[in-house]
């Protein structure tokens, strides 16, 4: 595909954002100048509109940010101004819902065209220009960072055997790439579509072509099932020193059948080829009880992981050792169910897990009941509480939890503050590290189910919701709305 010529390549500066959690070990843990003094002075700086909901996390490199949206559009924005730099249409993918600014809407959807956060690739300086690299629908795509043309795409659908059928299949890429060793790594996930099937998946940075490909809707026989299980809603973390990249599995139709539904999976790299595998010892009665967070890591000064934890919509945050796999403490703190437990990702500082949890048991709403998982259990109950929880990363002790916090979008720590976006209230509240207790509540003109970026003094966010289709966008809070100095 053509794309201009390569300018000298940019290297995200150590206060950037460039990939979803910040890192491509998703720890969430940013840098910011803002100061618990400074934050509530915080005001709107500037609001670009868009024409659905952004749920996908923004990345900032180099005074721009880059988002997709569920309009069907990617953009990149100025950060001082929120100026449109630049706008790329996504193709078509019909079978998706919602569609782009259809209202009324299914407000049990799971996402739209791009929940897909964007992973900046610096140029190499000769053929290959600065890139984001994200998904769109089940479309893989690689722009040029600085135009947004097109440098390669590539499909990667439900059936992958089959040729592409956008009106019929409505998998998509919720996962956000990462890049190691020229290879771009994501999920698919069917979103329960029938006749479909999740995977892993590594993709030449160069083409956008598969290098190779992990299954993980395997039956007895290590045949493919395409029986819309096996979705991979997380993002690859990667442990440089194993050479390994760390995914979780999603459920099989609110089960957990083996090998690799509900489970926890460390692949090769180089070849994709599965080191460790672990599920955790418990059923899912039909509860959902799957995993869509995505799992932090940490990282000596050597790139060893020191630290690898995820949380599952158990209600259980589970530290696993990077090596082996091996569960090394796991801390329940509610029920979980439908729309509870740790749905989105949690940040990690090094010392602390910060994470908040969802909703609650709605029962299997997906199918217009309210049967709850365990209605003998006086957990299991529409709302959980507490919702916003502080573990000790050695241990899993609970540092600090809060109460009517729950959300659908990831946590962001930095400078000793979290961000998280508030499930059913327009709002995002940040809070001291330390203590939990609320420092700002940023007042939005819609729902942010997206993660935050902390760039400079700017914090970054998408609004809009399932059930929102507008006003939705991206927003950018500075202290007293000026211009950000990210």
């Amino acid at each position: 595909m053509a794309t201009s010529a390569p300018t000298a390549p940019t290297t995200p500066a150590a206060g950037d954002w460039p990939t979803y959690g910040h890192d491509a070990q998703h720890t969430f843990n940013g840098r910011s100048t803002l100061t618990p003094h400074v934050v509530p002075l915080l005001r709107q700086a500037w609001r670009f509109a868009t024409g659905d909901a952004v749920t996908a996390t923004p990345t900032v490199v180099g005074g721009v940010v880059y988002v997709g949206s569920w309009d069907g559009y990617f953009y990149a924005l100025d950060l001082r101004s929120g100026a449109l730099r630049w706008r790329f249409a996504l193709h078509s993918q019909p079978a998706v819902s919602p569609q782009p600014g259809k209202v009324p809407r299914d407000a049990t959807s799971d996402g739209g065209m791009v929940t897909s956060s964007a992973w900046f690739q610096p140029g190499d300086g000769r053929d290959r220009p600065d890139l984001v690299i994200f998904g769109g629908g089940y479309t893989l795509y690689a722009l040029d960072a600085h135009t947004g043309h097109p440098f390669w795409w590539h499909d990667y659908t439900g059936r992958p055997d089959l040729p592409p059928d956008p009106a019929h299949d409505g998998t998509r890429i919720f996962s956000s790439p990462v890049v190691a060793d020229g290879k771009v790594l994501i999920g698919v996930s069917p979103d329960g579509d029938g006749g479909h099937r999740g995977y892993v998946v590594a993709a030449d940075l160069r083409t956008g072509s598969p290098v190779w490909t992990f299954e993980t809707d395997d039956g007895p026989d290590a045949r493919p099932l395409n029986d819309s299980c096996g979705s991979v809603w997380s993002s690859g973390t990667v442990l440089p020193a194993l050479g390994t990249v760390v995914f979780d599995v999603g459920d099989c139709h609110f089960t957990n059948p083996p090998p690799y539904n509900e489970a926890v999976i460390a692949l090769s790299i180089a070849d994709g080829t599965l080191v460790w595998a672990d599920r955790p010892p418990r059923p899912d009665a039909r509860c959902d009880l799957d995993f869509g967070a995505t799992a932090n890591a940490g990282l000596d000064a050597s790139g060893n992981a020191t630290f690898l934890g995820v949380g599952g919509k158990d209600g259980t945050y589970y530290s696993l050792d990077p090596a082996s796999g091996r569960r090394r403490w796991d801390t329940n703190v509610v029920f979980g169910g439908f729309s509870g437990g740790f749905i989105a990702t949690a940040a990690f500082d090094g010392q602390r897990i910060y994470g908040a949890t969802g909703l609650g048991d709605f029962g299997r709403f997906e199918r217009g009941t309210t049967i709850l998982c365990d209605p003998t259990n006086p957990r299991d109950t529409a709302t959980q509480q507490p919702s916003m929880h502080s573990f000790d990363a050695s241990t899993g002790t609970l540092d600090w939890q809060a109460s009517d916090a729950a959300s659908f979008g990831p946590t962001t720590v930095a400078a000793g503050m979290t961000f998280t976006g508030v499930a059913l209230r327009p709002e995002v509240s940040i809070r001291s590290a330390a203590t939990g207790a609320v420092l700002m509540r940023l007042t939005l003109p819609a729902l942010c189910w997206s993660g935050i970026a902390t760039v400079g003094d700017a914090v970054v966010l998408g609004t809009g919701a399932s059930h929102e289709g507008s006003p939705d966008g991206v927003i950018a809070f500075t202290p007293n709305g000026r211009p950000a100095s990210g």
